[in-house]
């Protein structure tokens, strides 16, 4: 897996290449340091070589260095969510890491420090419960110690115990008062239990006890974004990129950010899709405000979403292009999440509009043969997409994905039910074998602009908070959004229109983790749309 900058240029890929010879062969000679030493010169030359990349973590991995050999795997995943060598081998240094910390707390039980380390361990592989044990282990003889709490916390937040974790981290506050970690963990926990001016204060306690603390204006920024606080909203996103996650990732480092100014009449600009599928469909809206202003727009986008930008070409002075191809130098660049606040200056609200995207003409043809419209006995009945879980890899997302078997009221309902899932969860194939009137096209679904054409010929889309919830609402789609009880910040905190797309009605858990009232809720508004 070699992206297109490297390919197109030979002399560079010789240079890395050299480097991770030279690794292998000093690693079969038994000298680990120097093998190391030589992946790291690769990786510093190009951050983005798979194989240099992979044979770090592996190498790591042949040592026993398990935790730096996870921590590897994740920065490979973080590059390409789809690899699947990656992915399986993180699993397997997270096995051998939990088997390495069980022997050592055999021989030393009392190890506080250990304890935390297999909990990690075991809420990485998801054994939420066995984590909570191995925690209220530590706190038996150690009911003070903060590690141990602060752990405790974020693993009831991933079992929706929410109010047992604001008593955890309340614990750490008891014995140090001026936990900056803590009082933000605690305001993550209100912000998902929707108490957001709980949650603001304390961030605002956190940053004041340590200025320099992203996370806390990031978190800050969700909850302005949540209440309706744009002003104050877009300008703490921009902290992002200085988060350890995204800091460093900027596409275009060596250009002149644009955030509003200077003018830019007559120049040239890169903007540029940084995160999932879903948030650049959304704020794909803002391209052409931009092309009113710039001589020339430039706009990198993943594969999967090129085709279906390209409709933006049809303004004369905007070029979609695949993100990883050389592009000629620009005078400035923006990230697409970054034009709220870039453009401020002449939009007081969000433009919400629809539909800002269509599908292409030939694909809206070839799945109007593949769908039989006019041919199949039913194709005059309504017909419903359905989606409920988002991409199967990398970091899952268990309290926004629905597990299919909590949607079984929607199966009986004379409709004409379609997927929209191109990755369907491993645990709902049993469930789905058994919808048998539910229609499936994961493999004809090869990128956006396909399922942009298939959406196109349904009557209504229902969808978990997954990209294809934006793509019905940016192609004017009618919609139905099955939201989690603590909402992400782009839809509010309420039941109802979304601001973002107005085809798009929210229906909101009313309970924390109860998607069976979400569903019987959807089942009957469905009866009354198909007309019984």
């Amino acid at each position: 897996m070699l992206h297109d900058k490297l390919l197109q240029d030979p002399a560079h890929l010789q240079e890395l290449m050299h480097l991770l010879t030279q690794s292998i062969t000093a690693d079969v000679q038994g000298k680990s340091d120097e093998a190391m030493a030589s992946l790291e010169l690769a990786i510093k030359l190009d951050p983005g070589f798979v194989p240099a990349l992979m044979r770090r973590a592996d190498l790591l991995l042949s040592q026993e260095r398990y935790d730096e050999a996870i921590a590897a795997y994740d920065d490979c995943l973080r590059r390409f969510p789809t690899l699947l060598e990656a992915r399986q081998s993180r699993q397997r240094a997270l096995f051998l890491a939990l088997e390495q910390s069980t022997m050592a707390l055999e021989e030393y039980p009392q190890d506080a420090d250990q304890w935390c380390r297999q909990a990690a361990l075991q809420t990485h592989l998801e054994r939420f419960d066995e984590a909570l044990s191995s925690l209220d282990r530590v706190l038996a003889f150690a009911p003070s110690h903060q590690q141990a709490l602060n752990q405790r916390g974020n693993v009831l937040l991933h079992l929706n115990r929410h109010e047992e974790a604001v008593l955890c981290y309340d614990r750490i506050l008891a014995h140090s008062a001026a936990n900056a970690a803590a009082i933000f963990n605690r305001g993550n926990v209100l912000q998902k239990m929707n108490c957001l001016n709980q949650a603001l204060w304390c961030y605002e306690q956190a940053l004041t006890l340590q200025p320099n603390f992203p996370e806390a204006e990031m978190a800050q920024s969700h909850c302005l974004l949540q209440q309706g606080d744009f002003a104050g909203g877009w300008q703490r996103h921009e902290a992002r990129w200085r988060t350890p996650q995204l800091q460093g990732q900027e596409m275009f480092p060596d250009i002149p950010a644009w955030l509003g100014e200077p003018s830019l009449e007559g120049r040239s600009i890169l903007l540029w899709a940084e995160q999932g599928l879903g948030d650049t469909i959304q704020f794909a809206r803002y391209i052409p405000l931009i092309a009113e202003s710039a001589a020339k727009v430039t706009v990198c986008v993943p594969e999967a979403l090129y085709r279906l930008l390209s409709s933006f070409e049809a303004l004369p002075n905007v070029a979609i292009v695949v993100n990883d191809l050389a592009l000629a130098p620009h005078d400035f660049h923006c990230p697409l999440m970054s034009l709220p606040l870039a453009l401020s200056w002449k939009l007081a609200t969000i433009p919400a509009s629809a539909p800002y995207l269509r599908a292409e003409r030939e694909s809206l043809q070839r799945w109007a043969a593949i769908l039989g419209e006019g041919q199949r006995p039913h194709s005059a009945r309504f017909k419903v997409g359905m989606a409920w879980a988002g991409r199967q890899v990398g970091a899952l997302n268990h309290t926004r994905d629905i597990p299919l078997r909590y949607l079984r009221p929607l199966a009986d309902i004379p409709v004409d039910l379609i997927s929209l899932q191109r990755d369907v969860p491993e645990g709902d194939m049993a469930e789905l074998d058994s919808w048998q009137r539910m229609r499936r096209f994961e493999a004809a679904m090869s990128d956006m602009a396909e399922t942009a054409a298939l959406i196109s010929h349904l009557d209504l889309v229902i969808s978990a908070d997954t990209a294809v919830i934006h793509l019905a609402g940016a192609l004017g789609k009618p919609a139905w959004l099955l939201l989690r009880y603590e909402s992400e910040w782009r839809w509010g905190w309420q039941t109802g229109n979304s601001r973002w797309y107005p085809t798009v009605k929210v229906f909101r858990q009313k309970i924390r983790g109860d998607w069976s009232g979400v569903a019987e809720e959807v089942a009957e508004c469905l009866r009354l749309a198909a007309g019984g």
